[in-house]
């Protein structure tokens, strides 16, 4: 009977080691061992900022040995911060069938980019005793994120509250990607002067490139006392400016009335190569 039983065993394990040989066999005749590839055109993909993402897939193509033809299956998993203004890198992946991933990475460059730019809510004339709030009068915008104004940031000033004088605020922003911009700005604190005009001007902060000259009159929307508005008024404009070299000047308005109170305003001009 003992006999008996240690036969069926042994024809047991022996039934089973077959079974898991062959399993194992078929197994890995069928298993996938082959990787799938990306192949990436080698020059530089140029785009529009506008362009959706999809178009960053443009001319790129997967395979895969048992799978065939997968460019499908390709996906852009990443997109870098720019390595410069406007170029980034992206990175594509895509899995097989047995569960394989492949990555591959391209160069892309956005055509239309322009790095973001400040603007200003209103001229840098403060009245002595009035509230200087930066974060309230400049602004940010980008082409990619929009309105940034939130990442406005004041890395110095030297200004003093309560103090007449002109003092410089250094301004930083970035946008999603990157792309850092600085700008030092003056500010003007001036005495009261009751019945002074007020000079609106249709923007406060202009970018411009090298060799333009603005004509800086068309930049007065109007000028008012006590929201009256004046018409009859002498003007000066002084300034610095040099469109042949970049960088930032102040082009100041003067106004006089005829009765002899005088207004300022101020209009920040940026030089661009």
């Amino acid at each position: 009977m003992i006999n008996l039983l240690r036969k069926a065993i042994l024809i047991l394990f022996a039934v089973t080691l077959v079974a898991f040989v062959a399993f194992s066999i078929t197994d890995r005749l069928n298993t996938d061992t082959t990787q799938p590839i990306i192949t990436v055109p080698q020059e530089t993909l140029k785009l529009s900022i506008k362009d959706p993402k999809t178009k960053m897939l443009e001319g790129v193509t997967a395979t895969d040995g048992k799978d065939g033809d997968i460019t499908g299956k390709v996906l852009v998993e990443s997109v870098s911060r720019f390595i410069r203004p406007g170029v980034c890198m992206v990175t594509y992946a895509v899995t097989d069938s047995d569960n394989h991933v492949a990555k591959a990475t391209r160069t892309i460059e956005y055509t239309d980019y322009t790095s973001p730019e400040f603007y200003m809510k209103r001229a840098l004339v403060y009245s002595v005793g009035e509230e200087m709030d930066i974060h309230a009068a400049v602004g940010a915008r980008d082409c990619i994120d929009g309105d940034i104004s939130d990442k406005v940031t004041i890395l110095s000033t030297d200004y003093v509250s309560n103090t007449t004088g002109v003092f410089t605020v250094s301004l930083q922003v970035s946008n999603s990607m990157g792309d850092t911009i600085y700008l030092d700005i003056t500010v003007h604190v001036e005495g009261n002067e009751t019945m002074a005009p007020e000079i609106a001007l249709t923007k406060s902060l202009i970018y411009i490139k090298k060799g333009e000259k603005p004509n800086f009159e068309d930049y007065i929307r109007e000028v008012t006392i006590d929201g009256v508005v004046m018409t009859d008024y002498g003007m000066m404009i002084s300034t610095n400016f040099n469109s042949e070299i970049p960088g930032t000047y102040n082009v100041h308005y003067y106004i006089t009335t005829t009765t002899g109170y005088e207004g300022h305003s101020i209009l920040t001009v940026v030089v661009e190569e």
